[in-house]
């Protein structure tokens, strides 16, 4: 994976992260042009039936994971494989699970995101996307890593939730 972009509906970036740490560019312009591509192929294909999913150009791919409200767009070098797929998934998910009121009714605020940057940089970490249970029954998050002390399957660094995907 190379970058990751977090979009509202409307074509405004929300979050942006690359494998780089590389904060630098002009990706407001990247967001509107994805949504405006999303808007050209509904309005070709079918009055909102249809949706965007993967571009391919050359050597570079883009994967789009699509939410109610929001949509996140992933480009990576490769073919897309089931375990980066379900990770974009269960990252999209999160997000929506824990910024669901703000992805519903946004008022261009970017204050009502603090916090989502660092579940789009969860992208560029490793893991396999499948829970893993420690010795003494604390559970590690399959998407940030971090160990969760309770018995609970929501992860308190990110927001992920297990439940989900049992």
């Amino acid at each position: 994976m190379e970058r990751a972009f977090l979009i509202h509906n409307s074509g405004c970036l929300i979050s942006y992260a690359d494998a780089k740490g590389d904060d630098c560019g002009d990706f407001d312009i990247v967001a509107g042009f994805l949504t405006a591509i999303q808007s050209f192929v509904r309005d070709a294909f079918g009055a909102g039936q249809w949706a965007l999913k993967r571009l391919e150009f050359e050597d570079r791919n883009m994967l789009i994971e699509l939410g109610d409200n929001i949509y996140l767009a992933v480009i990576y070098n490769g073919k897309a494989d089931a375990k980066l797929q379900s990770k974009v998934e269960k990252t999209m998910d999160s997000i929506e699970e824990r910024y669901w009121l703000q992805c519903k009714g946004w008022s261009g605020d970017m204050g009502e995101f603090d916090g989502v940057k660092d579940i789009v940089r969860l992208l560029f970490a490793p893991g396999e996307g499948i829970i893993e249970e420690l010795p003494d029954n604390r559970t590690k998050c399959p998407l940030c890593g971090s160990v969760n002390e309770e018995q609970d399957c929501v992860c308190p660094i990110c927001g992920y939730n297990a439940s989900m995907f049992v």
